[in-house]
């Protein structure tokens, strides 16, 4: 019996970014049977730098290292989310998105212990965000809300919202639901409210 094609996937070794290899994993099985695949985890700079992204590469920080285990040949695959990928550089050369999964959900979520809308919260309340697109828009709609920085997973987030180190959090619909976690959705914010950014929703296959 012929040993099955191996395909080494790279992804960040967060648990959102290994919940949408699965997803990958279980669509390639679908299509082909007889296909193997393997995860090849990486930790980004974008992953390990809690500070401003713009002193580490910007969106480049979290797409370094999977970008160098692809060229290297360490793996032969690597799934990105289309937003977290830089938009003002090419992709480096000899690689090429060669799929795009279904669009999923491109909205942003508020997330509040209290179960309190946007309009609703109080001048004051702390926003946790380290998103340039989101402290704008909010600065422009919502200018009594007071952003803070918040960086790390969607996981680390929600548990420095749980301590307490801001009142209320904006995080993708999407990367909420990839990790199980659509439960602690306060508020769905309609691309009125808050436009979501260039790629939301989109899972991306990039190869050799």
């Amino acid at each position: 019996m012929a040993v099955p094609e191996l395909i080494r996937i790279v992804s960040r070794d967060s648990p959102m970014a290994l919940a949408q290899v699965e997803r990958v994993r279980a669509g390639l099985a679908a299509l082909h049977p007889g296909v193997r695949t393997e995860v090849v985890p990486v930790r980004t700079t974008g992953d390990k730098w809690l500070g401003d992204l713009s002193q580490v590469e910007g969106k480049g920080a979290f797409t370094k290292e999977v970008d160098a285990a692809l060229l290297s040949g360490e793996a032969d695959l690597a799934v990105h989310c289309v937003k977290d990928v830089p938009a003002d550089r090419p992709l480096p050369a000899g690689t090429v998105f060669a799929a795009f999964l279904e669009r999923d959900d491109i909205r942003d979520a508020l997330i509040h212990p209290g179960g309190l809308t946007l309009d609703e919260l109080p001048a004051g309340t702390r926003v946790g965000t380290s998103s340039a697109r989101r402290v704008a828009q909010l600065a422009a709609t919502h200018p009594h809300l007071r952003c803070v920085p918040f960086r790390g997973n969607a996981n680390r987030r929600l548990a420095k919202l749980a301590a307490g180190e801001a009142d209320a959090l904006l995080l993708a619909v999407s990367g909420l639901e990839r990790i199980g976690r659509r439960d602690v959705i306060s508020e769905v914010l309609s691309p009125e409210t808050m436009m979501p950014p260039i790629g939301a929703g989109v899972l991306a296959l990039q190869c050799r």
